[in-house]
């Protein structure tokens, strides 16, 4: 059904996405409130429902969210995007109330579905216990949100708001930031290159390794190329109006060692960015308050200043030598490289962005 519909969408000039998205009202420097709409791009697992059903912290007077979808939205060319469904999905795996209190609330409601995780006979839920696999699911009720949910499940257009932002989460545990920037042609880069990577819950063998899925949608029918293309476009047109960011919700730090056999050996494990750090990190985003400037290894502009967090605790040198850092970058782009010149149609200025970026 999700494929029809995107493909159905393609055919009226429209664009299927695998993204959450919300309305944000946030207070600026300046003590204005303004009001951003947001989609989240991102694999399953990397934290698109989490963070589409989040606060961000965002609990000053007049500030707020409006929750409206969180899988499947169809974006048309004025910035304006259609939902398509009124329950939302979840990975279950460390869901508690303290850090996604909106999801908690809705998955321990009446209406929940859940597939591999544990209740026992009085319908309690045991969302740590992973007795029967890791990767457990369910499904929420939208209307078990509230009141965190918006009247309509459709996103106006940009020009109705104050801006729309445009956040591609990726989940990579070694060098790369925790958040950048993006110009339209990065952006356009990063939808095509759907980064994120294989976990060790995943497949083992494969632990660390890079997986891709253009637009992170699975559901795409037709030529990936058009979709990139179109995309750069929608970016382009609205630039001043669009704003596109990178979040990386994975960490820093890992370092894994191939064996012999092709076993994969964990030396050091991910230092992890937790919930809470990433929402400041949205906060900030949609409050103006971070200061940005240019990495040290990356084309990247990233935050060297975020309101409610230590971000000088994830600089990538206090967890690996200059040599090794510049050698994993070196291999990430070529990887980007390799990827990207696949899409022979694509538009030359995202092919050089991820060449550089």
């Amino acid at each position: 059904f999700l494929r029809m519909a995107m493909w159905n969408a393609k055919q009226k000039g429209m664009l299927g996405l695998h993204a959450g998205s919300k309305i944000l009202k946030a207070k600026g420097p300046d003590g204005r409130i303004r009001r951003y709409g947001m989609l989240i791009f991102g694999m399953s697992g990397t934290g698109k429902t989490t963070h589409t059903c989040h606060t961000h912290g965002l609990n000053d007077k007049d500030e707020g969210i409006e929750i409206l979808q969180d899988d499947v939205v169809f974006l048309k060319k004025d910035g304006s995007a259609y939902g398509s469904e009124r329950g939302f999905y979840l990975k279950t795996e460390g869901l508690d109330s303290v850090t996604q209190p909106i999801i908690y609330k809705a998955a321990t409601s009446r209406d929940a579905i859940f597939e591999n995780v544990m209740i026992d006979y009085e319908g309690n839920i045991y969302f740590e216990d992973d007795t029967l696999t890791s990767n457990g699911r369910g499904i929420m009720m939208r209307e078990d949100l509230f009141p965190y949910i918006s009247q309509s499940i459709n996103l106006p257009p940009a020009n109705d708001m104050d801006g729309l932002i445009i956040a591609f989460i990726t989940r990579r545990h070694t060098v790369a930031p925790l958040a950048a920037r993006l110009t339209p042609e990065q952006a356009a880069a990063t939808f095509m290159l759907g980064e994120s990577i294989e976990t060790s819950a995943g497949d083992p063998k494969r632990a660390g390794e890079s997986i891709r899925e253009v637009g992170t949608n699975p559901f795409i029918i037709g030529d990936k190329a058009y979709e990139g293309n179109w995309f750069y476009d929608f970016v382009k047109r609205h630039e001043g109006r669009v704003w596109c960011y990178q979040l990386n919700t994975g960490g820093m730090g890992e370092i894994i060692e191939n064996q012999p056999n092709g076993a994969k050996v964990f030396k050091r494990k991910v230092q992890r960015i937790e919930i809470p750090e990433m929402a400041a990190i949205i906060r900030g985003i949609v409050r103006g308050t971070i200061t940005w400037g240019k990495d040290k290894y990356w084309n990247l502009e990233v935050p060297t200043f975020v309101d409610g967090m230590d971000i000088s605790k994830y600089h990538v040198e206090k967890f690996y030598d200059v040599n090794s850092i510049i050698n994993q970058v070196s291999d990430l782009r070529c990887e980007r490289v390799d990827y990207a010149e696949k899409f022979t149609a694509l538009d030359k200025a995202i092919i050089r962005a991820a060449e550089t970026m």
